[in-house]
């Protein structure tokens, strides 16, 4: 189990250091006009907390291993757990994910909601395992939380969202 704690250390530095650079790219957008805050609010807000999870992931694990935690007795650290199979490559595969799902939006490869639904549908079912009644559920969180987030970013916070 040594190897995914080094895999999850690395995939966790690198997301840090990708969250980082957009925060500093970020920062360099113009307040806007009309809008209290403006087009860099959304990347500053997401890349933000983007790199104190990945802070507060590394702490955590550089603690627990100090004090010497075997993370194989705690089941709520694992990403994927179908019916007693655990995969060490499930950070791996959500980092995969969450790069293609940036990508489409830097390459505007379809509307919000389009390029949102598949990106939480396949999450989810990364943390919920593979089941009829678990894609159910994901497909119905995936499909609300897209529509929600759309609405609330373009409705209340007033961003520009790909498909608008």
């Amino acid at each position: 189990m040594q190897y995914f704690q080094t895999l999850e250390a690395w995939v966790t530095a690198v997301l840090l250091v990708v969250s980082t650079a957009f925060l500093v790219s970020s920062l360099g957008l113009p307040a806007g006009t009309f809008d209290p805050l403006g087009p860099g609010a959304a990347p500053e807000m997401v890349s933000g907390l983007l790199c104190l999870l990945c802070l507060t992931v590394l702490i955590r694990g550089t603690l627990r291993a100090a004090i010497g935690v075997d993370l194989e007795e705690e089941a709520a650290v694992d990403i994927i757990k179908r019916e007693g199979v655990e995969s060490p490559y499930s950070l791996a595969i959500f980092f995969v994910l969450l790069l293609g799902y940036l990508l489409a939006f830097q390459w505007q490869l379809g509307h919000f909601i389009a390029i949102t639904t598949p990106f939480f549908f396949v999450t989810i079912l990364l943390l919920g395992g593979l089941s009829l009644r678990n894609g159910i559920i994901a497909l119905t969180i995936a499909t609300g939380l897209s529509v929600g987030f759309f609405y609330v970013m373009t409705g209340f916070f007033t961003i520009r969202l790909p498909g608008i």
